[in-house]
């Protein structure tokens, strides 16, 4: 068995044939940066390598589970000029590379487990929507937060809507409503909710429990074999997305990035009441 790769602002341990990956930015409630995102996909290629390990456990610490893509970012995002109309856009480019995230978590052979607890807003939910098991502590709070700052759920949204279907997808990422581990649970974003930290830990274990009964081999089987009968994520799917995710972003997008900084509401905000009646 090959040592576990270094990363960056993920800790990665390991106990018998499961890997846990904690990440680990406590201040920025583990916003996901460029270094984590190429963390993430080492570790994928690692565990494709490793075929006898039979799960991945993706949790946050110090009680959060990831606050989605860290602004900073976006500004950085943002400062890249538009590219001439035959060459390719660095920032397309950029947030296309969150899709190969996902697509290589969706064909891990090892069960993927995700512990949500605290906030999972916007990119977090990309990795709840590829997990074959996910667990959420009862006080968790979920956005699908990118259309308030002016920019789609460009790579998660197929993903999305394959776990809970095409109107709830819609619903969650058109409003970009807050919604608790009941109504994630209801709509089959999760598949248990948990009572606090010590259920969440029983919860977690009594999973890793069932897993460990089956013969990793197999199990890796028999995911692909469930992938294959299912519609596949189409890569070009995702191209176009990142394509329409530069474009937001260097237009409204710029708004929305500088409202965040300020903690202003961005120009397109309305507000309506609703009407007494007479």
């Amino acid at each position: 068995m090959e040592r576990l790769p270094e990363l960056t602002d993920i800790l990665l341990t390991r106990d018998q044939s499961v890997v846990f990956a904690t990440l680990n930015r406590p201040k920025a409630k583990n916003a996901l940066n460029t270094a984590m995102v190429e963390g993430l996909i080492t570790l994928c290629d690692w565990l494709q390598e490793n075929r006898d390990l039979r799960a991945l456990v993706l949790r946050g610490s110090s009680g959060a589970f990831c606050a989605g893509g860290d602004i900073k970012e976006f500004g950085k995002q943002l400062m890249m000029p538009e590219p001439e109309s035959d060459s390719e856009d660095p920032v397309a480019n950029g947030n296309r590379v969150f899709g190969n995230l996902l697509l290589k978590l969706d064909a891990l052979p090892q069960i993927f487990v995700t512990v949500v607890e605290g906030v999972a807003f916007g990119g977090a939910n990309g990795f709840i929507s590829v997990s074959d098991v996910s667990i959420a502590e009862e006080n968790t709070r979920f956005s699908l937060s990118e259309t308030t700052l002016g920019v789609p759920p460009a790579q998660i949204g197929p993903f999305l809507v394959r776990r809970v279907g095409v109107y709830n997808a819609r619903r969650l990422a058109l409003t970009g409503a807050h919604f608790n581990a009941t109504d994630a649970l209801r709509i089959g974003h999760v598949d248990r909710v948990a009572h606090g930290a010590a259920d969440l830990e029983a919860a977690l274990y009594e999973t890793l429990n069932a897993a460990g009964r089956c013969e990793p081999e197999a199990n890796a089987v028999t995911k692909d074999i469930l992938n294959r009968s299912a519609n596949p994520i189409d890569s070009a799917q995702l191209d176009l997305a990142a394509k329409e995710f530069a474009a937001c972003l260097r237009g409204k997008g710029r708004e929305g990035a500088a409202a965040f900084a300020s903690k202003t509401a961005p120009v397109w905000v309305e507000t309506y009441l609703a009407k007494k009646e007479a």
